[in-house]
């Protein structure tokens, strides 16, 4: 009898080792590799100056991500690189976004300097986060984007393999914060 109430809905029971695992364990080798690969791939193709605009992207979304780790509180006064990093970033897409196509250009030497660096502060927020952090950043900074008008891509698996990701399931989406 539930005596005018709501019958009590029974809550799902999930193994508290596997839950604790999941969200309070660090990243491993091979999942901060899976993270870092492509995103180092990403750079070597800028520094070549033949990125494609996918591959822009995906290094501003993870300085994005890397801007959000340092709001979180996890890892903290890094953000002046990463703020460096994206203005790179912005200044590089200026440049490459004169024409109505995307055409790939030369890198100036602050701003592979600022990518290069970034890009391995990113490696070290990665070492100090937990899986579930990580995931809680990433959702906050697609979320943001969403909400703030910009656009959500979600690449193709064939996109992913020229990113060079091993396994597509490993990085689905890039949110791109500009609106």
């Amino acid at each position: 009898m539930t005596h005018g109430r709501k019958p009590r809905r029974p809550r799902d029971v999930r193994p508290p080792f596997r839950t604790a695992m999941l969200r309070a364990s660090r990243l491993t080798e091979e999942e901060r590799g899976s993270i870092m690969n492509p995103v180092r791939a990403c750079l070597k193709a800028l520094r070549e100056g033949v990125a494609t605009e996918l591959q822009h992207d995906v290094l501003h979304t993870t300085m994005q991500i890397s801007l959000a780790i340092e709001r979180a509180g996890v890892v903290r006064g890094l953000g002046n690189h990463f703020n460096e990093a994206v203005d790179a970033l912005d200044a590089i897409a200026t440049r490459c976004r004169r024409g109505s196509t995307w055409l790939a250009t030369a890198l100036h030497f602050y701003e592979l300097d600022a990518m290069a660096t970034a890009v391995d502060l990113h490696d070290y927020q990665l070492q100090q986060l937990s899986f579930g952090e990580l995931r809680a950043v990433i959702n906050r900074v697609l979320a943001t984007t969403r909400s703030s008008g910009g656009k959500v891509i979600t690449a193709t698996a064939e996109q992913l393999t020229a990113l060079g990701v091993s396994s597509p399931g490993s990085m689905k989406e890039t949110a791109n914060a500009r609106a």
